[in-house]
This record gives structure tokens, C-alpha cells and sequence, in this order.
């Protein structure tokens, strides 16, 4: 069952159906239709000129869209192969800092991912530009509430697992997650460079575990960037596209959400169905509280403003006047 699901007239969320996991204040007889109401815009949102990165989004139909996940026991290489699927498309320079998408202190001090973050990449295959939502989840088992809100935003996983030790323990739970959220998984096995790799016992491992098909699996070294070309190309063939219709009223499931001293809390969301941009008006059912959208955008891999989201897509909303408190992101 996917976590809260909101939906939208042009920025109108509403809960899907009774869910245990739906916070109390929602359960009033019109939560159930309504859960943020907007009008047009007061302001219109600032003409801008179209940016090299925007062009190509809008050019790229919702049928070349990938969202996916990484999901690993702790230390199976999840970030250092994030590393290296952004340098392949361009969107970081080759050499540059490690885990990029390891913000927090002590995700960098402890080689560790605590919070689920995500990164747009473009990327070419056969002559057609490809939309790909990365999104790096933590491996630990106390990070389950990011993990089950990471995949209900992706249609597959990359289930990675050490050539060295195995499947381990949070490699079995990560995987019944992403199985219960219906996704397909490719199995990729890491650190096939090491000494002590055993590539034909870690493949045995995983078909007879998780009765996976191992003949497509992608053999890689995310350190040494050994055969990580393949990884994409099989993310495009094995990952289903995102269905979604931009024309219906808008629909989103909220990922996370961060506090920021400059622009208040700040929400990292999937859009299923229609579009918002900057200049949007939203009316919190909830808290009865009124919200301008001050900016929309991707992560491509730090904050990027965008003219719009739309569906399919990942990306971050933040509120101008700044949404104050977190426990408002609900």
C-alpha cells in the first residue's frame, strides 16, 4: 500500500482512500475529497527565459521518464554507484567530490545514507534524450519510513548487492518492500573487482532467494567504474515509464521535506497526474493555512528552478511567503 497520496486542481491535494497510515487530521467527512484548495494565481509567476536544462526537459514526453531506486544493505556501494551513473550523464564532472547525494554531516563522516535523496539526470540512448529520477535510499533498517516513501515514487529498483559478501539481512527486507510496492527490480552485482568477489555464489544467492531472472544481470565496479555503462541501458529496458496525464487536476505524493533559514520548509514530491508552477495558490484543508508557490524545481544534483513540474516528474516545491513548520508538510 503506497503512503499518502494527495491530489490537486491546480495545486488541490487530496488523500486517496482511508488509509491507517493517513494522518488523524485528515479523517473529516471532506478530507476525503479535499485536502488543499487553490484560485488562480494572485501574482503571476516571473517570465524567464527557458533554460538550456528546462528545453530539454519539455521536449522529453513522459513515455522516456525512469524513476528508480537503488536499494542495498548498508555499505554495498549505493552511493559510489550513484557517483558514477551522474558522471556518466553529465550532470556532475567526472573526478569530482564523493557521494554527492550524501548531504548531512554524518552521512559523509560515516559513509552511511540517512535520508533518501534524489537527483534528475538526461541521459541519451539510441538517439533519444531519456528523463532519469535517481533516488538513493538508506540501507539501514531504521531508515524504513524514507525507504517505503522513496518507492512508492519509482516504477523499479536496482537491487545491489556485494560480490564479496552477499545477500545480507537489509538486502532481504529492502527487497520484500520494493516487492510489495510491485516494482521491478534488476539485480546488479558491485565490487566485482575485489579479491574476495564470488560472482557465481552471489548470482546463485539471489535466484534462489528472491527467484529473481539473474541471466540479464549487470556485473559492475562502481570504485573503479568497471562496466557501469550498462547500468542505464538497463534501467531503460527493464524499468517501466511513469504513467501519468498532465491535463488531469494535480496529483502528488510528498517524499520528504527539509527546513531551510532562507525559504521555509521545503517539500521533495512526485507528481502523478497534471502540472504546478511558481505563482500557484494552494489553501491547506488541513491547517487552514493559504500558500504561494514561490518555486518549483529539479535536483539536478543541487536545487534547480524550473518553469513547472509536470507528470512524472521529481522534484522540490518551496512556498513564498516560506511554509514556517515542518509539521505542516502533511
Amino acid at each position: 500500500m503506497r503512503p499518502w497520496r494527495w491530489s490537486l486542481y491546480r495545486a488541490q491535494y487530496v488523500p486517496r482512500a482511508l488509509n491507517p497510515r493517513v494522518p488523524l487530521s485528515f479523517v473529516t467527512p471532506t478530507a476525503f475529497h479535499q485536502v488543499f484548495r487553490s484560485s488562480w494565481p494572485r501574482h503571476a509567476s516571473t517570465p524567464h527565459k527557458l533554460g538550456n536544462l528546462e528545453k530539454r526537459i519539455s521536449e522529453i514526453p513522459i513515455e522516456r521518464f525512469r524513476n528508480f531506486c537503488i536499494v542495498a544493505h548498508v555499505d554495498h556501494g549505493k552511493s559510489t554507484l550513484s557517483d558514477r551513473l551522474l558522471e556518466i550523464t553529465g550532470t556532475i564532472e567526472p573526478g569530482g567530490k564523493k557521494q554527492v547525494l550524501d548531504k548531512l554531516d554524518v552521512e559523509r563522516e560515516r559513509g552511511i545514507t540517512v535520508k533518501a535523496q534524489t537527483c534528475s539526470m538526461i541521459y541519451n540512448y539510441k538517439g533519444e534524450n531519456y528523463l532519469l529520477h535517481l533516488v538513493d535510499t538508506p540501507g539501514h533498517v531504521d531508515f524504513r519510513a524514507e525507504v517505503s516513501r522513496s518507492y512508492a515514487s519509482c516504477g523499479g529498483a536496482i537491487l545491489l548487492v556485494d560480490a564479496s559478501q552477499g545477500i545480507q539481512a537489509e538486502t532481504v527486507s529492502k527487497f520484500y518492500l520494493a516487492f510489495a510496492e510491485g516494482l521491478e527490480v534488476l539485480p546488479i552485482i558491485n565490487k566485482v573487482d575485489l579479491p574476495s568477489a564470488d560472482v557465481p555464489r552471489t548470482i546463485e544467492q539471489i535466484k534462489t532467494t528472491f527467484e529473481l531472472n539473474t541471466e540479464n544481470t549487470v556485473l559492475v565496479s562502481a570504485k573503479t567504474g568497471q562496466n557501469v555503462q550498462a547500468v542505464l541501458p538497463a534501467v531503460i529496458e527493464q524499468i517501466p515509464a511513469p504513467t501519468g496525464d498532465q491535463q488531469k487536476p494535480l496529483r502528488l505524493l510528498l517524499i520528504d521535506s527539509w527546513y531551510s533559514n532562507y525559504k521555509g520548509v521545503i517539500l521533495l514530491v512526485r507528481i502523478f497526474d497534471g502540472q504546478i508552477r511558481a505563482g500557484d495558490q494552494v489553501t491547506s484543508f488541513a491547517t487552514g493555512l493559504k500558500y504561494h508557490v514561490g518555486e518549483v524545481g529539479v535536483m539536478y544534483p543541487d536545487q534547480t528552478p524550473q518553469k513547472l513540474l509536470r507528470a512524472g516528474q521529481l522534484g522540490y516545491i518551496h512556498f513564498n511567503p516560506g511554509m514556517k513548520r515542518s509539521q505542516e508538510a502533511k
